[in-house]
């Protein structure tokens, strides 16, 4: 019998430690739900330019020119280098002339003494009767064309040294005569371009360059000094730029440039109409750009947009918004649809 009852007051015991072991009911969470610390603003709505930026560098363009030999030759001196300043008239190179140019050249001085000599032959034929007025006519058709000829080749320098001179002040871009070289004719000499003449070249991607049209203002920036100046829009091209996939377009500077300078360019290219807001504004995921924005009850709601132009903390929103409504600005990526959001410095 005391067995039984010290065997039931041991299980009494364990039961009874079981019980005071074991963990009780969670207690009820009443912490407040999170609320997100942000900041809004009101959308307002408002044309604004739409701004293109593209790097180039000031080329010749039209202003260029191309210095060529009338007449075969061989280069005895190249009086200038690449990127050197010229006077109009001043002296490029001497050019001395070939074995065959001498040759050509004297060939056309015997044919004209010659046809000036059968020239009179004829005449004094015909004053004895011996010739009549159509050989003269013909003897002095045959004058004047070796005349015309030889004239030529004087015009042309051929067979004499001459000088080649800037036909204009500018600036030599190629030097492609080398001395002792013989050129033929409309070999290339020289590149020069007119100062007052130069122009930016800058490549952009196809959808970019669509927007721009000549006549579009731009602001310049010469990369090397800093300095800024107004340019205009004066060309767009029609095709790609095999070497670099990009479309070329040219603007007119208004002011001095130096040849060869990189250029920053802010190409105004008409506008737009929307909703301006920062740009930290604007968040993006898979399903593509979207904001913030908080109804009376200061629940965040998410809203998908599109975005019209992005320049610098700025983006301009696609009027698309209910324009009532707050948008979200700092602290949007904090929050979620649906999230309750407290403006900051207010209670929720």
């Amino acid at each position: 019998m005391k067995k039984l009852l010290a065997a039931g007051a041991l299980l009494l015991a364990g039961l009874l430690a079981f019980f005071a072991l074991r963990p009780g009911p969670a207690p009820a969470d009443d912490s407040p739900a999170p609320v997100a610390e942000i900041d809004t603003i009101q959308l307002v709505r408002r044309t604004v330019p739409v701004h293109v930026r593209a790097f180039g560098s000031i080329v010749a363009g039209p202003a260029a020119a191309t210095i060529t030999l009338a007449a075969p030759g061989i280069v005895v001196s190249v009086q200038v280098r690449p990127g050197q300043a010229v006077a109009a008239g001043q002296i490029l190179a001497h050019i001395a002339p070939d074995p065959q140019s001498v040759a050509d050249l004297r060939k056309a001085e015997d044919a004209m003494q010659a046809a000036q000599a059968a020239r009179a032959h004829v005449a004094a034929l015909l004053a004895t009767h011996l010739a009549t007025a159509a050989d003269l006519a013909a003897s002095v058709q045959a004058d004047n064309d070796a005349a015309s000829g030889l004239a030529a080749l004087r015009a042309l320098g051929t067979g004499v040294s001459r000088t080649v001179t800037a036909p204009f002040a500018g600036i030599v871009t190629t030097v492609t005569a080398m001395p002792g070289g013989a050129s033929p004719a409309g070999a290339p000499l020289f590149g020069l371009a007119a100062p007052n003449g130069l122009v930016a070249v800058a490549g952009l991607p196809e959808a970019a360059a669509r927007q721009i049209q000549p006549g579009d203002a731009a602001m310049l920036t010469a990369l090397n000094t800093g300095t800024r100046l107004r340019a205009i829009v004066t060309q767009r091209a029609a095709m790609l730029d095999p070497q670099t996939g990009l479309v070329d377009v040219t603007l007119a500077p208004q002011g001095a440039v130096p040849l060869g300078e990189p250029v920053a360019l802010t190409i105004t290219a008409g506008s737009v109409t929307g909703d301006p807001v920062p740009r930290d504004a604007v968040l993006e995921d898979a399903q593509g750009d979207y904001v913030f924005q908080l109804d009376a009850r200061g629940i965040a709601h998410r809203e998908p947009v599109r975005v019209l132009e992005a320049d610098g903390a700025t983006s301009v929103l696609a009027p698309d918004l209910d324009a009532a409504l707050p948008l979200v600005t700092t602290g949007a990526y904090q929050l979620e649809d649906g999230m309750e959001a407290s403006v900051q410095g207010h209670k929720p």
